[in-house]
This record gives structure tokens, C-alpha cells and sequence, in this order.
């Protein structure tokens, strides 16, 4: 499956998206059959300790967000988030960091995608 890029953004931890796969990695066995399902590296240290930089992370991005799981959240402007996955409240997307502990509200006009994390590989 692809793996996609994204570079470190500014001081609120956000990362950018790079155009297309940077390279390809094995399927795990829960992505399988999956359409776009996809890889993301690790950028940074916000989610520390559940997340090292260069971890890889297995993306599915049909699965709904389900509360205190992690997400991938793709915003206006090629911008990425890794966090948790607090609620939905009206209109707004309000995610959990970790490092520092934080909570961040995104408006859902900002918001294009919001993608399950379901399984990481730590030698990415």
C-alpha cells in the first residue's frame, strides 16, 4: 500500500502533505481489501509517548473515528493532524494532543477528511 509524506508544519504541530506516495509498504492483515487504504509517517513529537517520530502509521480511510481512538485529519490547505479523536460537537471536530496535552477544536468547514488510524509500525 502507498506510504504518504508529510512534512513538518508550524507551531501548533500541524504537518503538510506532500503530492503523491513516497513509497510502498506491506498491507497488514486488517487493511486487507481495503480500497486506499494507506500509510503515513509519523512527523514530530505531539503524540509522544503513543507515537515516535518516523513511526509508520496504517491508515483506513473508511472506518468511522470512534472516541479515543486516533485519527489522521486532513485540512483546507494540505495540512495534516495526528491526534485522538475526542467528538464531534456541532460544528466542530475537537481532537486531543498529547505532547503537550492540549485540546484542539477545528471548525468542520476546515475539516476535508478525518482517517482511522488502525495499527503503526515502529521501525516504519
Amino acid at each position: 500500500m502507498p506510504i504518504r509524506s508529510a512534512g513538518r508544519g508550524g507551531g501548533d504541530q500541524q504537518m503538510f502533505l506532500e503530492d503523491g506516495p513516497i513509497g510502498y509498504t506491506a498491507r497488514p492483515g486488517n487493511l486487507g481489501g481495503v480500497r486506499d487504504a494507506y500509510a503515513i509517517y509519523m512527523v514530530g513529537d505531539s503524540m509522544e509517548p503513543r507515537y515516535e517520530q518516523g513511526w509508520l502509521l496504517h491508515v483506513n480511510p473508511f472506518k468511522p473515528p470512534t472516541r479515543g481512538r486516533d485519527v489522521v485529519v486532513y485540512k483546507r490547505g494540505h495540512a495534516v493532524l495526528i491526534k485522538q479523536f475526542v467528538r464531534w460537537d456541532g460544528d466542530t471536530l475537537v481532537l486531543r494532543q498529547l505532547n503537550p496535552e492540549e485540546t484542539l477544536r477545528v471548525p468542520r468547514a476546515d475539516v476535508i477528511e478525518c482517517h482511522l488510524i488502525v495499527g503503526v509500525d515502529q521501525e516504519g
